[in-house]
């Protein structure tokens, strides 16, 4: 943790952030999963919350891709523009419903719904990019196999509630691993500044909120 502190701090310093910090989404929630990362900014304060089980021993090679991809929604400001476009949204609908036929307010519901999944799953997409620059494709498209084959442990009623309810604000893992193959990226760039830390497991410790 200390050394993604670090980096964070470096990142923080090259993009005039005024705060950038790091804490675990299990240590934030008492039913927070280990495997979950998140983002939120505020003007120029950011936060992440990453799983405890990306610093552990079998995850450490991905944490790496899955901290620039956070760092990218960050430095998009993804999460703001998400609450703007939600605010927008809502008024377009109010105003369809007052002042059109039901039916074609409810088509316009409809649309503006799939042009906000359409925007996520860009923007998903591109925060995917800017970490196949950082780290390379394969580190992306190994992320994502890995995701695949967590998935396939789950049974198949569980599988499909969780792929149904992630498509509103991401787009399939199968798509991301098409996305990543083909995108204009080294396949492995220079050692990212967290790849292969020895006893990172060790080092792991809650940070101070």
């Amino acid at each position: 943790m200390s050394h993604a502190e670090q980096h964070l701090r470096a990142v923080a310093r090259q993009y005039r952030l005024q705060r950038l910090s790091i804490a675990f989404t299990d240590g934030w929630h008492p039913d927070g999963d280990g495997n979950d990362a998140a983002s939120i900014s505020d003007g120029r304060r950011s936060h992440l919350w990453l799983g405890s089980n990306w610093f552990g021993p079998e995850e450490t090679v991905h944490l790496p891709v899955v901290l620039e991809h956070e760092l990218g929604h960050i430095l998009r400001r993804d999460n703001q523009r998400a609450t703007v476009l939600q605010a927008v949204g809502v008024l377009l609908v109010v105003m369809a419903t007052a002042w059109l036929p039901l039916p074609v307010a409810v088509l316009t519901a409809a649309a503006l719904r799939l042009l906000y999944i359409g925007w996520s799953w860009r923007s998903e997409l591109a925060c995917d990019a800017r970490a196949a620059r950082a780290c390379g494709r394969d580190s992306v498209i190994l992320l994502w196999r890995r995701n695949t084959e967590l998935l396939r442990t789950l049974p198949r009623p569980t599988r499909l509630w969780h792929s149904l309810r992630s498509a509103s604000t991401h787009p399939p893992v199968r798509l991301r691993i098409w996305w990543a193959q083909h995108l204009s990226a080294p396949a492995a760039p220079k050692p990212h500044p967290l790849a292969a830390l020895p006893d990172t497991h060790d080092r792991i410790r809650p940070l101070a909120a």
